[in-house]
């Protein structure tokens, strides 16, 4: 069965109204911005990601303010770095809160799909103006980047 990048903004969708949890990733209970986007993959099988792993456990206890550059490298073991120009639908983006990225979200048709603690909940958005300022990195889940 072929996935399709609507199939994985569908799913992103399916967690809106997901409460804000520092941590979660269980879809309708809570989640944080890294919580939906490794829930999206995990639900489509996008990425390689298993839990379980030691190095996915390495990753595991990060703080609320997660540190940019290990944030930045955990995306990078899971994901396929692409120039963010290129980014399109279902793509990740890596977004600054203040000088540092520590914040993801996931491109849809409309903006963006992201759980987002200053709401409390996973939100759909348009990617405006001062949102755009924040990006700063793109990924693409790794079934995207070998079947495009």
């Amino acid at each position: 069965m072929t996935i399709t990048r609507m199939d994985a903004v569908a799913e992103a969708r399916s967690w809106l109204g997901t409460p804000f949890k520092h941590q979660g990733c269980l879809k309708g209970v809570a989640c944080d911005c890294i919580g939906l986007a490794k829930g999206v993959g995990l639900a489509l099988g996008l990425s390689t990601y298993d839990p379980d792993t030691p190095e996915a456990k390495a990753y595991a206890n990060y703080p609320l303010l997660p540190d940019s550059k290990r944030m930045r490298e955990a995306l990078g073991t899971w994901l396929v770095s692409i120039p963010v120009p290129e980014a399109t639908l279902a793509d990740i983006l890596f977004l600054a809160w203040g000088r540092e990225p520590q914040h993801v979200a996931l491109i849809t048709g409309k903006g963006i799909i992201h759980s987002y603690s200053g709401v409390g909940e996973v939100v759909e958005h348009s990617l405006d103006e001062r949102w755009q300022r924040r990006v700063t990195a793109a990924y693409r889940y790794p079934y995207f980047a070998e079947n495009s």
